[in-house]
């Protein structure tokens, strides 16, 4: 609720700020990105993702952010303006190691919360880590 909270000044490390985040999604009552959404996402890197460079998939995925419902959508631009947590880590991947690929592993479950009690969801583990990688590297174009 503090939005003039500085983190560095009350010396919480990394992992407690990565902790803290982690817990905040997961007690979202739906996930950050909506479960209808989830299927629109897997659908359009299925049909854009195979053999295109990584650098083309946003703009359908720009399409399915932008047709989102208003609340929905203003839920994922207000995740990334108050915390662009990732970008801001993944871009000093070099110092800290956590490469936006590293980041999407330990954060796709809880952003997504896919329902494991289908086969489908089992076998898109990894279209959905690719999926936030994606958010996390291309955040400014989709936000």
């Amino acid at each position: 609720a503090d939005h003039g909270l500085d983190l560095a000044e009350k010396d919480f490390t990394v992992n407690t700020v990565a902790g803290a985040m982690k817990s905040f999604f997961s007690e979202l009552p739906e996930p950050l990105v909506p479960y209808t959404m989830q299927v629109e996402l897997v659908e359009a890197h299925s049909e854009y993702g195979r053999g295109v460079p990584t650098l083309l998939l946003p703009q359908p995925f720009s399409l399915l952010i932008h047709a989102l419902p208003a609340r929905l959508r203003a839920r994922l631009v207000n995740s990334y303006h108050k915390s662009p947590f990732a970008g801001t880590v993944s871009h000093n991947h070099r110092v800290n190691l956590m490469t936006s690929e590293n980041l999407s592993i330990c954060f796709w479950p809880t952003l997504m919360r896919p329902d494991f009690s289908t086969m489908d969801a089992l076998t898109a583990t990894r279209t959905y880590q690719t999926i936030i990688e994606l958010f996390i590297q291309q955040c400014p174009f989709f936000f």
